[in-house]
């Protein structure tokens, strides 16, 4: 509920799916399509859910939700965002706060072609 509320705060809200199971989202007035290319479910192994998306420019993106202790050590090396991330970790937790990371990269069309055929 956190996570749909805080998209709703932001300009971002779900609309549904069309009949080709495309999603719907409302962007701050403007409705975009984006067509769900790959969803790896969460498990308690995994510790995070990842779907990939092709937006409405074409680019198709991976994004991931999960446990900071997953997703941290998968991140790009940029250890300003990184003190800045894990500085908002630890005072949320001090807090008794639960948290998730939320991460995205844009892949190319060949990149993906060749990972959805291996998994």
């Amino acid at each position: 509920m956190a996570l749909v509320n805080a998209a709703k705060y932001f300009g971002f809200t779900f609309k549904g799916r069309d009949e080709d199971s495309n999603i719907i989202v409302d962007v701050k007035g403007n409705e975009k399509k984006y067509t769900l290319l790959n969803v790896i479910e969460f498990t308690s192994t995994r510790k995070r859910m990842t779907v990939v998306v092709k937006d409405p420019e074409g680019r198709i993106r991976v994004m991931c939700k999960g446990a900071d202790s997953i997703i941290i050590p998968r991140l790009k090396a940029n250890s300003q965002l990184l003190e800045q991330t894990n500085y908002f970790l630890e005072n949320f937790a001090k807090e008794g706060l639960r948290t998730l990371i939320l991460a995205e990269k844009d892949i190319t069309q060949e990149f993906w072609m060749r990972w959805n055929r291996k998994f």
